[in-house]
């Protein structure tokens, strides 16, 4: 690959990403899981500034555009949700999709963490040592943030996913990922 396509890959993912963070805030908030849309929204702003900042680094540094590649929705919903109001939603229903949830969350961090160590290495492979230390940064935020999906599927996995537990963690979270997003506004 040369260094315009493996940017142009990430900026795609990057893309898709935004929009997996988004259709998942909006995933939890329809569950009425304030805690876990707010984690998501958090997410969501973080990674949207990683990808400007990514298009900033390759402006300054390549003194180009990256070339767009079509991006396909991750459809994280279920569109059978659409025929259904909030309060329709049973404790069984919340708790298979708070799992469900989780699990997407995890697949795509193991997917994107896999995808940059490849893009890591190609372009180390080219030379371009610079550019594979800026994407070693992204990866050490993805590890971390695979890291924290990975506890939190444990933590509610080691309770069977109780509905108890997962309505328990809303108010904590929602005020913990509300505080971030303020200090991103900053």
């Amino acid at each position: 690959m040369t260094v315009e396509e493996i940017f142009s890959e990430l900026s795609a993912h990057m893309i898709k990403g935004l929009m997996v963070h988004d259709q998942m805030a909006h995933y939890y908030c329809f569950l009425n899981l304030k805690g876990y849309s707010k984690c998501h929204q958090y997410h969501y702003l973080c990674e949207n500034k990683d990808y400007m900042e990514l298009n900033y680094y390759y402006h300054r540094h390549h003194n180009k555009l990256i070339k767009a590649k079509p991006v396909e929705d991750p459809k994280i919903i279920p569109s059978s949700w659409y025929a259904y109001f909030r309060e329709d939603v049973d404790a069984t229903t919340k708790r298979n999709a708070v799992k469900t949830g989780i699990e997407k969350w995890i697949e795509w961090e193991q997917d994107t963490k896999k995808l940059y160590e490849k893009m890591y290495k190609e372009l180390f492979a080219l030379g371009e040592i610079a550019d594979a230390e800026y994407l070693a940064c992204l990866i050490k935020d993805v590890n971390e943030e695979l890291a924290q999906a990975q506890s939190l599927y444990i933590k509610k996995k080691s309770c069977d996913f109780d509905i108890g537990s997962i309505m328990g963690d809303q108010e904590e979270k929602a005020d913990k990922y509300w505080c971030k997003i303020k200090e991103i506004w900053r």
